[in-house]
């Protein structure tokens, strides 16, 4: 009851006004043009999955010479969301609700965004539910599709194995591992609470090594979500 007053207040308070979420096109309900969206042509950023917004609304402030785009697929979570950018009066930060999927393979541009931060997406761990992970052959093509040359996805996880088959289809798929941290991760709300119950965040920093060129179905990694 504490969570639902607490809720009910907050949404309570909100003022009406310029929303902080892209109205669809008349003219095309299945894109999103970064340029007619934010008013100019800076580069982008996209989180996906972005919860209550804990990194990409602190990521915006401190990086105003860029454009942020908040993907979030939660009813409720976006309501959440949408409200804290519309209090934070940032211009250069704009959500959406949706799937990430039709985001990066359909609605986004090519070779529109510099970089995309994916922390702690469900790892559905039992075999018979790797059909609902959000990391797929699939995704990445359209994360490649939507990079700009030299574009740069941040990924992170609190386990361990999802982050090695998550770095195994980025590989496969011709990625290549950079070395940076996914500092992102440590500022999310997940990552905040990983951290102060000591739970090792597992993440880092893939950059496309050579033009994607197809999938190789008969792989172990594509077998094991058959």
């Amino acid at each position: 009851m504490a969570r639902l007053r607490k809720s009910q207040k907050f949404f309570s308070t909100y003022q009406s006004g310029p929303q902080p979420w892209p109205a669809p096109s008349a003219a095309n309900y299945f894109s999103v043009e970064p340029c007619d969206l934010f008013g100019n042509a800076a580069p982008l950023e996209v989180e996906i999955g972005a919860g209550k917004g804990d990194f990409i609304l602190q990521r915006a402030r401190q990086t105003p010479q860029r454009n942020f785009l908040a993907v979030e697929l939660a009813g409720s979570v976006f309501q959440w969301l949408s409200i804290r950018i519309a209090r934070s009066g940032l211009n250069n930060l704009k959500a959406i609700r949706a799937d990430a999927r039709p985001v990066v393979n359909l609605m986004l541009p090519a070779a529109s965004v510099r970089a995309f931060h994916i922390y702690f997406p469900d790892p559905w761990p039992k075999s018979r539910h790797s059909r609902h992970r959000l990391f797929t052959p699939a995704l990445i093509a359209g994360l490649a599709r939507c990079l700009e040359p030299g574009g740069q996805v941040f990924a992170a996880t609190d386990v361990d194995w999802y982050f090695e088959y998550i770095g195994a289809l980025f590989a496969q798929s011709g990625f290549q591992a950079t070395g940076e941290p996914a500092e992102g991760a440590q500022r999310s709300g997940f990552g905040r609470r990983f951290a102060s119950e000591g739970k090792p965040i597992h993440g880092g920093c893939f950059r496309l090594g050579r033009p994607l060129t197809g999938v190789n179905h008969d792989s172990p990694l594509a077998a094991a979500d058959a």
